[in-house]
């Protein structure tokens, strides 16, 4: 995926670590993968909380602004599972 200037540290990780899996993870499992790869990057009280509410704002904004997202979320069991969208490209 070409990464420009409309995608946050956070998000590059994220794709990464989505890229790298062959399924759908939810977001604990991706705050983990990113702790691998970048310890300062999601630190606090809850990683997890604060990796939402930064995709959750990111996508929106692309929402609005008629762009495409960059995730896919599906819900299994009352957890959501986040994937790359690949016509996103």
């Amino acid at each position: 995926m070409a990464l420009d200037g409309k995608v946050s540290r956070n998000e590059q990780l994220m794709i990464k670590v989505l890229e790298s899996s062959k399924e759908p993870l939810n977001l604990n499992e991706i705050v983990e993968a990113i702790n691998i790869l970048d310890k300062n990057c999601l630190v606090g009280k809850s990683p997890s909380k604060s990796l939402y509410s930064i995709i959750y704002r990111r996508e929106k904004r692309r929402s609005l602004n008629n762009e495409k997202p960059i995730f896919i979320v599906s819900t299994r069991g009352g957890a959501k599972y986040y994937s790359i969208n690949k016509k996103a490209h």
